[in-house]
């Protein structure tokens, strides 16, 4: 990575780190939940940056959440 995470803005982005609840990223995008209850979108020209720095400071990526949910719903547990 070739930029400080520290720094709570993200070059190209119009939100302070602060203000951010939650992401899903699929292909080349970001979907953004800000803490506003407002969805963004944001596609980031160097998107394992922009990953990075959302999980430094702690943005709950829910990438991972979505795909149990949907597996679950699919493979559900005692059945079949």
């Amino acid at each position: 990575m070739n930029m400080n995470t520290s720094s709570t803005s993200f070059p190209g982005f119009d939100h302070d780190a602060a203000e951010l609840s939650a992401y899903i990223f699929s292909i080349d995008t970001f979907i953004i939940s800000l803490k506003n209850e407002e969805i963004i979108k944001f596609v980031a020209p160097q998107p394992d940056d922009f990953r990075q720095w959302l999980e430094h400071h702690g943005v709950r990526n829910v990438n991972e959440t979505l795909g149990k949910m949907v597996y679950n719903y699919y493979f559900p547990k005692g059945k079949g």
